[in-house]
Order: structure tokens, then sequence, then C-alpha cells
């Protein structure tokens, strides 16, 4: 049993060891009043990459933004520069 238990420790020390093969950014848009919307976004965020069923190679990272309420212009900008960020990271990781 003992020689079981000393051929299986290697296996398990390189499983704990596996990083991620690909990451995943993704941006959030959010106003400002909304205090706890990010928050709420950074821990689903945080559980999905805790989640071996769910992401089992894979982790996720992100980018917020605060805007100020009520202007949907300001809104529409932020956006494209998010997208545009995440074009120049995906872009820089493919090489």
């Amino acid at each position: 049993m003992e020689v079981v238990m000393l051929w299986l420790f290697p296996w398990i020390f390189q499983c704990v060891s596996v990083r991620a093969d690909s990451i995943i950014h993704i941006g959030a848009i959010f106003e400002g009043n909304a205090a706890k919307d990010d928050e709420v976004f950074k821990q689903a965020v945080s559980d999905l990459n805790l989640n071996d069923d769910i992401l089992q190679s894979e982790k996720i990272t992100y980018s917020i933004k605060l805007i100020e309420a009520n202007n949907p212009f300001h809104a529409v900008q932020e956006g494209i520069a998010v997208s545009r960020k995440e074009e120049y990271f995906q872009s820089n990781n493919s090489l």
C-alpha cells in the first residue's frame, strides 16, 4: 500500500500545477453609481475561474470601465475602446 501511495503523489502534484491553456479576456461597462454591479461581476468571474467543471483549461480575465449615468454616447465610446483593447490583447497573445 505504501508503494501505491508514493506512486500517486507525483501525479497529484502534477495535477495541481497545471496552468491555463487559454485566456479569455472580457470587458464590462458599468454606470459609476451602480457600485455593487462591478463587485458582483468580479465575484462571478472568480467563481467561474475556480470551477474546474466549467473551465477546465481556460482562465477568464477582465477589464471594467465605469461611466457616468445616463450618457449613452459615453457608453458607446467605452464599448469601442474595450473592443479595441480586446483585439489588441488577442493579436499579442496569438504570437
